[in-house]
C-alpha cells in the first residue's frame, strides 16, 4: 500500500514524461544488480543453508555460517555499489538505448543512477536480516520494512522537489535515506531472536559455507535472468514514444500491488515449512503445504485479476488521473495493465513454486526455464512492442510467464519423490475462477456510471469504484461459499485447511 502511495505522489508531481522516464529507468538499473547480494539470491540460499547447519552442527554451526555469510555479503555489497556508479554511463546504454537520442535525459538518468547506486547495500543488509527472521519464523517486519523506503520517497517528493533545481534529485534524498531507515527498522527484532551477527571471515573455507556460495550464485543467476525480463522490456520501452517508460511502469505496479502483497507474503512463510519438509524427507507435508500455499494464494489472486480486468481504466483513473498525469498516458496505462493481469497469476504462481525449488536445492531447473523464458519475452517482445506500443510489451511478458510457469510445475511433477499432487490443485483454484467471474461483471456494470476521464476530482468516482468493489467481494465470498470453496471457509473460521 505504502508503494501504491509512492506510485500516485509521483505520478501527480512528474507525470509520464522525461523525469519520470529518468528516475524509474535510474531506480531499475541498481535495482537489477541488487539480486546479487539481495532478495530471492541470499534469502533463498541463506535459509536452506542454515538450517542444514544447525542440523549438523547445532546452533553455533548455525551462527557460524551466518556470520561468514555476512562478511562476504558486505565484501560483495561494496564491489556491486563502486562497479555500478563506475559504469553508470554504460549500463545506462545498456537498459535504454533510447535515451541517448536525448542527451540531457540521458545525462540526467546516468546522474540519477550513480547516485541511487548506494541503496542497494542498504537492501542486501535488509534481504540477510529477513533470511534470519524468517528462519526463526518472524515475517512481519522484513516484509513491512520496504514500505518504510516507499514512504520516505513520497515524502520527498512532496516536500523537498522545490529545494532542488532539478526537482526530480529529491526522489534519490528520499531513496537513501528511507534504505538506511529500513535496514534499522529489522536490527533490533534480529537482534532479539537471533543475537547481533558479526562479520567473521574464519568460516571462507568451510565446506558449508562454499557450498552456500555455489548454490547462491545459480539463484543470482536465476534472479538476473528473471530480471533480464525487465530490462529487455525497459529497453523495448525507451525505443517507444515519450512517457512510455512510465506508463509500463505505473502499470506493472498495480499488478505488485495485488501479487506481492499476497503470493509474495505466502511464498516467504511456505519457505522454512518447506525445507524442513524436503529435508526430513517428509513428502505428505511438503505437498499438503505446498497446495495450501497454492489455495492460499488463488483465494485472493484470482478475483483481483478478474477485478482488474474489469475496473483497469477506473483503477488507473484514481491513483494516477491527476496533476501532470494526463489522460492519453492513464489510457495507454490502463490497456497495458490489461495486458499484464495473465503476468500477475502467472508470477504469483512462479514465486510460490520457485520456494519449492529451493527447498529441493535445485536451482538448475530454475536457471534453465528462466532462460528459456527470457528468449521466449525477446522473441515476441519486439514485433508487438511494433504492433500494440507499450500494450504490446504486458502482452509479450504475460505469454512468457505462463510458459514458464507450466514448465516448472512439470519439471516439480518430476522432481518429488511422491506425487506433488498436481491434479488436485486444480478443482479449487477452478470455483474459485467461477465464483469471481459474477464479481467482477457486477463491477464492471456499476462503473459504467463513471466520469473517469475527472480522475479522483469527482465524488461520484470514488462512491461508484468503492461500492463496485465491496459489491464483488460480497458476491465473491457467497459464490465461494456456494461452491464450498473449503480455504474461504477455513480462513473465516482461522483454521488451517483439511
Amino acid at each position: 500500500m505504502l508503494g501504491a502511495f509512492r506510485d500516485i505522489v509521483l505520478s501527480h508531481v512528474f507525470g509520464a514524461g522525461r523525469s519520470s522516464d529518468a528516475f524509474w529507468l535510474a531506480w531499475t538499473v541498481p535495482s537489477i544488480f541488487r539480486r546479487f547480494v539481495a532478495d530471492e539470491g541470499l534469502t533463498g540460499a541463506l535459509i536452506p543453508a542454515v538450517g542444514q547447519a544447525e542440523q549438523a552442527g547445532g546452533e553455533r554451526g548455525a551462527r557460524r555460517l551466518a556470520n561468514t555469510a555476512l562478511a562476504a555479503l558486505l565484501v560483495a555489497s561494496v564491489v556491486v555499489c563502486v562497479g555500478g556508479i563506475l559504469a553508470a554511463p554504460w549500463l545506462v546504454k545498456a537498459f535504454a538505448w533510447g535515451f541517448t537520442r536525448d542527451p540531457d535525459k540521458f545525462e540526467l538518468t546516468v546522474t540519477l543512477t550513480r547516485w541511487l547506486f548506494p541503496f542497494v547495500a542498504f537492501v542486501s543488509l535488509v534481504s540477510y536480516c529477513e533470511a534470519l527472521l524468517n528462519y526463526q519464523g518472524r515475517f512481519f517486519i522484513p516484509k513491512l520494512a520496504p514500505g518504510i523506503v516507499s514512504g520516505s520517497i513520497a515524502a520527498a517528493a512532496l516536500l523537498l522537489t522545490t529545494r532542488f533545481e532539478e526537482p526530480v534529485y529529491a526522489l534519490v534524498v528520499g531513496a537513501l535515506v528511507g534504505g538506511l531507515a529500513h535496514l534499522l527498522v529489522c536490527i533490533p527484532p534480529l537482534v532479539a531472536s537471533w543475537g547481533l551477527p558479526v562479520p567473521s571471515l574464519a568460516g571462507l573455507r568451510d565446506p558449508r559455507f562454499r557450498r552456500l556460495a555455489g548454490e547462491m550464485g545459480k539463484v543470482v543467476m536465476i534472479g538476473l535472468v528473471a530480471q533480464a525480463n525487465v530490462v529487455l522490456l525497459r529497453l523495448l520501452a525507451s525505443l517507444l514514444a515519450e512517457g512510455s517508460v512510465t506508463q509500463y511502469w505505473y502499470a506493472a505496479r498495480v499488478v505488485d500491488l495485488a501479487q506481492g502483497a499476497v503470493a509474495v507474503g505466502v511464498g516467504s512463510a511456505l519457505l522454512p515449512v518447506i525445507s524442513r519438509d524436503a529435508a526430513e524427507r517428509e513428502w505428505s507435508g511438503f505437498r499438503a503445504h505446498f497446495a495450501e500455499a497454492v489455495h492460499l494464494a488463488g483465494l485472493v489472486m484470482l478475483p483481483a485479476a478478474a477485478l482488474l480486468l474489469a475496473l483497469a481504466p477506473p483503477i488507473v483513473a484514481l491513483l494516477f488521473r491527476h496533476g501532470a498525469f494526463d489522460l492519453g498516458a492513464a489510457g495507454h496505462t490502463s490497456a497495458t495493465l490489461r495486458a499484464l493481469v495473465p503476468f500477475m497469476l502467472a508470477l504469483a504462481g512462479i514465486n510460490i513454486v520457485k520456494k519449492a525449488f529451493f527447498a529441493l536445492d535445485d536451482r538448475t531447473s530454475l536457471l534453465a526455464v528462466g532462460f528459456l523464458g527470457l528468449a521466449t519475452t525477446a522473441g515476441l517482445g519486439l514485433p508487438l512492442s511494433r504492433s500494440l506500443g507499450v500494450e504490446g510489451l504486458g502482452l509479450a511478458l504475460s505469454l512468457s510467464s505462463g510458459f514458464q510457469l507450466v514448465a516448472y510445475l512439470l519439471i516439480l511433477r518430476r522432481k518429488t519423490e511422491a506425487p506433488l499432487g498436481l491434479r488436485r490443485l486444480g478443482a479449487p483454484l477452478l470455483k474459485m475462477l467461477v465464483a469471481s467471474v459474477p464479481a467482477a461483471l457486477v463491477a464492471y456494470w456499476i462503473c459504467q456510471a463513471g466520469e473517469w476521464a475527472e480522475g479522483p476530482a469527482s465524488l461520484l468516482n470514488w462512491a461508484l469504484l468503492a461500492t463496485a468493489g465491496v459489491a464483488a467481494s460480497g458476491i465473491y465470498v457467497g459464490a465461494a461459499w456456494t461452491l464450498g470453496v473449503r480455504e474461504l471457509r477455513s480462513w473465516i473460521a482461522r483454521r488451517p485447511p483439511s
